[in-house]
């Protein structure tokens, strides 16, 4: 059962994915837990398995090639992996809503964006029809669409506006928790501010939990208060915001940090993770992250890798914990590889412009 304090609670997830004879391991027994009115990140690259997880929170999984091999989840105390498929539909939407990552397949092209919004509002609420009519232009209100554009088609709308409908869809049922799925990945840069300064206010507003899933690390710091880095089907470390930033732990963390340009220091080179994720249908034993790590000794590729808590609340699973001295050498280390591989890089281009 879930703690009386925790509003969100996943407890060993497992989702497989089945692709011919081959399984697809894509969640490996997650857990974590959020309370009511908080915002967490779930961060990695793409394939990690993020969206899997915001999938099986909502059970919209697609069975097959999906199957959820084990775990349970409750929300607000209602077991949500014990009801119906016919009680989830009262969930959806009601309690729990999804924003896409494309607004453009997330509409029904032959429906007007107001009788989409209507139509979500009459399933999960007791409305007229003129109810829910002017709910559906309030909510297009406020998410700075006018009201009279209500009876527009989507083809009608640009991407970000179009993105607008959709938050405005997923909020007018006032939903106790939100799923977000990179809902910035397909804007331009101004629109992507604007969207997440729309997000961020509503969440306020309505006193909405929130789940946000990006690779963006800049999205992170102006939206979560916890995050959750996830690496091959696991969440490989946990924190509050200000502490994963300030204090990362996993040679992976590192990884995504190192791959950001600095803007304030003297970094001539980005330092990119060596190596590609593994194979989904062929972990390897031990820690997934091993054969990309620059710190993996012996242990690190055999048996169970402990979950460390590192700091209250800040917990890594990794068994080669660097200290500030490791950090700041194997930064050294990487620049200065990156430097060499530049300089050789620069002598083939200069040979071949001699040769020419």
């Amino acid at each position: 059962m879930a703690s009386e304090n925790s509003f969100l609670k996943v407890e060993d997830l497992e989702v497989i994915y089945t692709s011919g004879k081959k399984i697809v391991q894509a969640v490996n027994k997650v857990s974590f837990e959020m309370k009511k009115g908080e915002t967490l990140a779930l961060v990695g690259e793409t394939g990690a398995g993020k969206t899997t997880i915001a999938r099986s929170i909502l059970r919209i999984l697609p069975d097959p090639p999906a199957k959820m091999l084990g775990g349970r989840i409750w929300l607000d105390g209602q077991e949500l992996t014990a009801l119906s498929e016919e009680e989830m539909l009262n969930i959806r939407g009601g309690k729990i809503a999804m924003i896409f990552q494309d607004p453009m397949t997330a509409l029904n092209p032959l429906m007007t964006v107001g009788d989409q919004i209507v139509e979500g509002l009459m399933l999960h609420n007791d409305m007229t029809k003129e109810q829910a009519t002017a709910r559906a232009k309030e909510m297009l209100e406020t998410v700075g669409i006018p009201a009279e554009r209500s009876v527009e088609y989507p083809f009608e709308f640009s991407g970000g506006m179009k993105q607008r409908v959709v938050i405005a869809m997923a909020l007018a049922c006032n939903p106790t928790l939100l799923l977000a799925d990179e809902p910035t990945t397909a804007l331009d840069v101004t629109i992507q501010a604007q969207v997440l300064d729309l997000i961020k206010d509503l969440r306020t507003k309505f006193n909405t939990s929130m789940i946000l899933i990006t690779h963006d690390l800049g999205v992170v710091a102006e939206t979560s208060d916890y995050v959750a880095v996830v690496y091959a089907g696991r969440i490989i470390e946990y924190a509050d915001k200000r502490e994963l930033f300030t204090n990362p732990q996993h040679p992976y963390t590192h990884g995504l940090f190192g791959s950001l340009p600095n803007m304030n220091g003297g970094q001539k080179r980005l330092r990119p993770i060596a190596g590609s994720p593994p194979d989904p249908t062929a972990l390897p034993d031990g820690c997934a992250f091993a054969p990309r790590c620059p710190r993996a000794t012996e242990a690190c590729r055999h048996g169970v890798i402990p979950s460390v808590e590192v700091t209250p609340g800040h917990f890594c699973l990794c068994c080669n914990l660097e200290t500030k001295a490791d950090r700041q050498a194997e930064n050294a280390k990487a620049e200065e590889i990156t430097e060499t591989a530049a300089d050789a890089a620069g002598e083939l281009n200069t040979a071949a412009a001699k040769e020419d």
